[in-house]
């Protein structure tokens, strides 16, 4: 799980129109007309009269972006909440992916178990000037990696990873650009990667900030090789194990069957338990079922951390729901009347 200061401040308002539009490489006249006309965002704006955008203001205009270049509206996409919008480009992108494999590749396979995801190699696209000089044999060295392709940002390598399928580009760079984020944003898409690992020399605030929007795990060069090789392991095992838990655990969730007024109206009028197992299963129900609620919007608010979040919310609100059943058991045992206007469930 990725926790550092850039998501703690997610939401607070620092970049100006001129900044937020270069990140997501649109002009400001189209920022403006987003919001003038379709509300996209909602900034906030300063004393001085400056609009002020935040990390989650440009990820959702950078998802917009990249739903727009797909061929969706403006108009619809305004109207849909940034989860939503993250779940269009990933099922989006899982198309994509699926037309540039080759047809034998098409073919339905059965799903690898959480050991087997866990034990395949890591497929790599290396990406830069230099990168296969200094990383093709050191990584290919490395024990569960394997690479796959390089390309040094020009039109024939490009073509040569057309039919490749990744799940990781690592990006060895000296410089970064705005430009070159969308490059990556491209290569990475082409390939089907789920990841971009980014090793940079210099770059501006708002280019770093255009590459955590996109989800980028980003590190300062030099990096040596033992480093490399662990990022990219810890990376995909990361989504891998998420995306596995995601399968085992049924969506959605039961709706709540108590609110806040209900548990309390349950637990006065169950007299006759001697100990605290109501109090304790009350307690249970209201912490998880805030815990159920962090989870939706840690979904929403920490891209790169969306899968986990997907999951975590899903596990919250399944424990949740057997607490209340545990609850709703007990109280018939002891012969308590139920609230009315519950959920019932069957």
């Amino acid at each position: 799980m990725t926790h550092d200061k850039n998501h703690d401040d997610a939401g607070l308002p620092r970049y100006r129109s001129s900044a937020a539009a270069r990140m997501v490489n649109i002009p400001v006249a189209t920022l403006r007309v987003w919001e003038r006309r379709y509300r996209v965002v909602g900034p906030q704006q300063a004393a001085s009269g400056h609009r002020l955008y935040s990390s989650q203001d440009v990820r959702r205009l950078v998802l917009i972006k990249q739903l727009l270049n797909k061929g969706h509206s403006i108009g619809m996409l305004a109207r849909l909440d940034t989860a939503r919008l993250q779940e269009l480009l990933d099922e989006a992108d899982q198309t994509s992916a699926m037309t540039l494999r080759p047809a034998i590749d098409r073919t339905p396979q059965r799903e690898p178990d959480l050991s087997e995801a866990l034990t395949q190699p890591v497929r790599v696209v290396l990406a830069g000037p230099d990168a296969a000089t200094r990383w093709r044999d050191v990584l290919g060295s490395m024990t569960g990696i394997e690479v796959i392709g390089c390309t040094e940002d020009s039109g024939p390598s490009e073509l040569s990873l057309r039919q490749a399928q990744a799940d990781v580009v690592v990006a060895d760079l000296g410089p970064v650009h705005m430009e070159t984020v969308d490059w990556l944003v491209r290569l990475t898409r082409m390939v089907g990667a789920r990841q971009m690992i980014v090793v940079y020399g210099f770059a501006n605030s708002q280019v770093l900030e255009a590459l955590r929007a996109r989800a980028a795990v980003l590190r300062r060069a030099p990096v040596d090789a033992a480093e490399l090789g662990q990022v990219v392991r810890d990376t995909v095992r990361g989504w891998r194990t998420v995306a596995q838990g995601l399968r085992a655990v049924p969506d959605p969730a039961p709706p709540r069957r108590y609110d806040a007024s209900a548990l309390q109206q349950l637990i006065r009028t169950m007299p006759r338990v001697a100990c605290e197992c109501p109090h304790h299963l009350s307690e249970l129900v209201t912490l998880l079922s805030q815990f159920e609620t962090y989870s939706a919007e840690c979904e929403t608010r920490h891209p790169a951390d969306v899968a986990l979040h997907a999951y975590l919310y899903r596990v919250a609100g399944h424990a949740r729901a057997l607490m209340e059943d545990a609850l709703t058991t007990l109280a018939v045992a002891e012969g308590v009347p139920l609230p009315e206007r519950i959920a019932v469930r069957t």
